[in-house]
């Protein structure tokens, strides 16, 4: 479980698993009244992969 506190006076919010939050929560404080924006954290990016540059230059000197 992840402890969601406040941005502003960091009062805990509320307790969640992770990947519970599927869109955007918008919640507001108790203590102080603070409108507390949440959201899912971004995927990674997928690493492209390099253009094949063939097996011939493999990085090792032919002679």
């Amino acid at each position: 479980m992840e402890n969601i506190r406040c941005g502003s006076c960091r009062a805990l919010l509320f307790r969640a698993g992770r990947g519970a939050i599927s869109g955007t929560i918008e919640i507001k404080c108790r203590r102080c009244g603070t409108l507390n924006a949440l959201r899912p954290p971004e995927p990674k990016p997928e690493r492209r992969e390099r253009p094949d540059q063939g097996s011939a230059n493999c990085g090792s000197i032919s002679r």
